[in-house]
């Protein structure tokens, strides 16, 4: 069965989009620097030192302390902190939920007419966070977020119409919506064209050209799109039935929905290990070199044998081995260890299953700012309440103290 069209403002999603827009494309500042703009009583300023303290960039990663300076940037009107306050109390991280309040400031937020913003008050109408349920004023939000150019708001809008939600049911407006997002990489808009096209909805079907957006949407990893693309193999819609590559799509979706772990070409299950670039590839042919060379102590050879070990292991004994490695160099602080130790406490290989413990881990691996921990961060992040995440930083920053306090 095909899956609906995608929509937006659920609750997960929602405060992502808030938290999300609430940075702009900025060159870096030195933390110190902004740290002192910040304390001088720039707004702007403020407002970075918040985001960097959000996303733990350069800094551990900290709710909290981002809510306080947000709201210090808020309280001179800056409209981004106002959005990214917001976020923070959609979510209750770092501070107390309030929807009612999350409404609040995205309502003043808006009021500058960013695009942006606008279409963040439209979610809070849609979802009913904060406000009464109000699809109505919703897609009036959206209609004016999306003539500003927002992509988000026009398939937001494009939903509304698809399903005939707080509007009349228009599905040639819908594609009309979703074709420029979708030709742009929107991963949501693809999907809910292929839908359109699978269905016949308003147009006459078009499985080929389903396939075509499904596909898009799916080499994306969009897990609906994944299934969908599923559906169209186990019944030769549009291309040639194939049972084992829909087994396959499915596998993958699930895989990617439930949580870390991926797939190879075969659905063979993978775990996204993080690898730092600094380093020369590990040659298995050398392990006996590394095995010496971290028995000795060396956190670079502890890192490539457990990442080596991390990369073939079929059993928990074969994760064992990987993550008491990993866990030996993350003690010397290799940010790259640090990462791939959360992950396997995160899936419970190796070690046991821990959401705080590993959150922890990768907070402390992003300080650094290797690529891709931030995001599987935050990908992870999505399996915990709150209160988890708001303990798991509560212990990274209480770990990287005590580590600056023993280097100084």
């Amino acid at each position: 069965m095909l899956m609906s069209a995608l929509r937006a403002p659920c609750a997960a999603l929602l405060v992502a989009c808030i938290l999300a827009t609430a940075a702009s494309a900025q060159q870096p500042v030195p933390l110190a620097q902004l740290q002192g703009a910040a304390e001088d009583g720039m707004a702007e300023a403020q407002f970075r030192l918040a985001e960097a303290l959000r996303a733990g960039s350069g800094v551990p990663q900290s709710y909290a302390k981002a809510a306080r300076w947000y709201q210090a940037s808020a309280d001179q009107g800056f409209a981004p902190a106002l959005n990214g306050l917001a976020g923070l109390y959609a979510a209750g991280l770092g501070v107390e939920r309030d929807p009612a309040l999350a409404f609040e400031l995205t309502a003043k937020a808006a009021e500058t007419g960013s695009a942006e913003f606008v279409h963040n008050l439209a979610s809070l109408h849609e979802s009913g966070v904060g406000t009464a349920q109000d699809p109505a004023r919703a897609a009036e939000l959206y209609e004016r977020a999306a003539a500003a150019g927002y992509q988000e708001a026009a398939v937001a809008l494009g939903v509304l119409y698809q399903g005939g939600i707080g509007v009349e049911q228009d599905i040639q407006r819908a594609l009309e919506l979703y074709q420029g997002p979708a030709e742009a990489g929107h991963p949501r808009a693809q999907n809910n064209l292929g839908l359109i096209y699978s269905r016949g909805e308003g147009i006459a079907t078009d499985y080929e050209q389903a396939v075509k957006w499904f596909s898009r949407a799916a080499e994306q990893g969009l897990p609906t799109a994944l299934k969908n693309l599923g559906v169209m193999y186990e019944n030769g819609f549009g291309v040639e039935l194939d049972e084992d590559e829909a087994k396959r799509l499915y596998r993958l979706a699930a895989q990617i929905s439930g949580g870390a772990v991926a797939a190879d070409a075969g659905g063979t299950p993978v775990l996204p290990l993080i690898f730092d670039a600094r380093l020369a590839p590990p040659d298995p042919r050398r392990l006996d070199q590394y095995l010496i060379a971290a028995r000795a102590g060396d956190p670079v050879a502890q890192f490539l044998i457990g990442y080596l070990s991390a990369s073939t292991a079929q059993s928990a004994a074969e994760y064992r081995v990987a993550a008491g490695w990993f866990a030996r160099a993350a003690e010397s602080g290799a940010p790259a260890a640090m990462a791939n130790l959360g992950l396997l406490q995160f899936e419970g290989k190796g070690a046991l299953q821990d959401f705080v413990e590993g959150y922890k881990w990768l907070s402390l691996a992003a300080i650094s700012g290797l690529p891709g921990v931030s995001a599987l961060r935050d990908r992870l992040a999505e399996r915990m309440t709150p209160d988890q995440i708001n303990a798991a930083n509560a212990l990274a920053e209480a770990e990287w103290a005590a580590r600056r306090a023993a280097e100084e």
